[in-house]
């Protein structure tokens, strides 16, 4: 099951419970109701039973029916109406906490389809409060229904502690590969002194571009820390072909492509989401969305999301820096060749995104500028 039916299933099971809980509503107010009328019953008894004899059997009525509710003026049905109404009030409370245990579940259902962590120590600590409310209704008619509830409950909260421990320790190793990748990072970019901060803007340039084309949050941090590693493979690269001051050759071309699957290679034995995707982002993000790109010529979708993502991201920043081959290309026209490339070099929807992103894109290009850009602005 993809991510995308999960999250389909979901949605059809948050909606089956808002109509329990409408439905648990109604019967909240129909007990709730019946208990009033009941208790009402028993109240009127009472009364009737110490007014004076005169007026009594003024006022008496035998068998008087209000719809549903035959309320009996008779004193031997005091304590009957009393029971109605207590039972009809328990029912009510019943019905309500149901309602507030399903909308709990509402509420976990829509943090995982935001992306968010379900399994959370609040919410144990929920689940043993719902399991400790239950416990009010031991005495009603139905004990052991109120006994397996507590322990079906009990057992939730255990299942939740127990997630929170494991999300816990998954929070933990995410860290130490971020971690590990941010190193990586740094050491790919220090290889080369001209790359400046161009591992940083392809990142700041990727999130953009994923959170235009509405991608949820966690996607796009994990898009953006996974594109820092694009590039990790140059580090097999010899430094006389990466800071050549001209243009390469074919033979030395050939060896600067080699970084694709060498960054692939130095990431393949590595575990984690981010880091798999890393290696999938290193591997793809020079294959081209009409199958003429490196290493593995893929097409079109057979090339992943994400790496079409950065594969954008990071030819407009090659564009835009100043290499020591070339000299930096204006903004504008390197947003054209960019647009241009559509359905050719790049995918259609990620050129569609950037361009609406674009505003954002440049102001990160400036706010993380590179030195000599800079410099060459000034004069």
């Amino acid at each position: 099951m993809n991510e995308n039916e999960l999250q389909s299933r979901l949605l059809h099971i948050d909606k089956i419970g808002v109509r329990l809980t409408r439905i648990m509503w109604a019967l909240i107010l129909g007990f709730g109701l019946s208990a009033i009328l009941n208790m009402a019953a028993a109240a009127g008894s009472v009364f009737y039973d110490h007014m004076p004899e005169k007026v009594a059997e003024t006022l008496y009525m035998k068998d008087f029916h209000f719809g549903t509710f035959s309320i009996d003026a008779l004193k031997d049905s005091i304590e009957a109406h009393h029971l109605a109404g207590i039972g009809y009030l328990m029912y009510s409370l019943y019905s309500a906490l149901i309602v507030m245990i399903l909308s709990f579940y509402r509420k976990l259902i829509i943090t995982v389809v935001r992306g968010g962590q379900p399994f959370t120590e609040e919410a144990g600590t929920m689940m043993k409060k719902y399991s400790y409310l239950t416990l009010f209704f031991i005495f009603s008619s139905n004990p052991i229904v109120t006994i397996l509830l507590f322990m079906i409950l009990r057992l939730f909260a255990v299942i939740f502690d127990y997630g929170a421990y494991l999300q816990k320790k998954a929070n933990e190793t995410n860290r130490i590969q971020e971690e590990m990748i941010m190193s990586f990072a740094e050491i790919t970019e220090n290889k080369s002194g001209q790359t400046g901060q161009h591992i940083r803007r392809v990142s700041e340039y990727s999130k953009i571009i994923a959170e235009e084309l509405g991608l949820k949050d966690s996607q796009v941090e994990m898009i953006g820390l996974a594109s820092t590693m694009h590039d990790i493979g140059k580090l097999i690269i010899p430094a006389e072909i990466l800071d050549k001051p001209a243009r390469l050759n074919d033979e030395e071309f050939a060896t600067i492509k080699t970084h694709t699957t060498y960054g692939a290679a130095l990431l393949s034995r590595v575990e984690g989401d981010i880091m798999q995707l890393s290696k999938t982002i290193a591997l793809e993000h020079h294959e081209r969305f009409d199958g003429n790109g490196y290493p593995l010529g893929k097409q079109g979708r057979a090339i992943a999301p994400e790496s079409r993502i950065v594969a954008v991201a990071d030819v407009y920043d090659a564009l835009t820096s100043r290499r020591s081959y070339k000299k930096p290309w204006d903004p504008k026209d390197a947003y054209d060749e960019i647009v241009k490339n559509a359905g050719k070099q790049f995918d259609i929807n990620v050129i569609e995104a950037f361009k609406s992103g674009y505003e954002r894109i440049e102001e990160a290009r400036e706010r993380y500028a590179d030195k000599d850009t800079v410099e060459d602005c000034e004069l």
